[in-house]
């Protein structure tokens, strides 16, 4: 008498449907946006240039300008000389402005 296999058989050494898998690494993708808006004064906007030159409002007059490059992000003219930038957190942590 031969044996006929079902589909639970196919899935017996693993298990149905990942029941014996391990958990979700922790760098896992969650959907949530990295991005960070920073209140920035406008020191250059040359649109020839790769980046923009900005000062930190908290440390206006005693820090040298930062140099965002323009392909990581983007920025909204506030009013004169004031900017709001979306970057990435990573790039606002290194450049000092958060």
């Amino acid at each position: 008498m031969s044996r006929r296999f079902g589909t639970d058989d196919m899935f017996e050494p693993r298990g149905r449907f990942g029941d014996n898998e391990m958990r979700a690494p922790r760098n896992r993708v969650t959907g949530a946006s990295d991005l960070v808006d920073v209140t920035v004064y406008l020191m250059h906007d040359n649109p020839d240039k790769k980046a923009i030159a900005v000062c930190d409002p908290a440390k206006a007059g005693k820090a040298p300008w930062i140099w965002l490059p323009r392909s990581q992000i983007e920025y909204v003219k506030q009013e004169p000389g004031v900017v709001i930038v979306t970057l990435p957190e990573w790039l606002a942590k290194d450049k000092g402005l958060v």
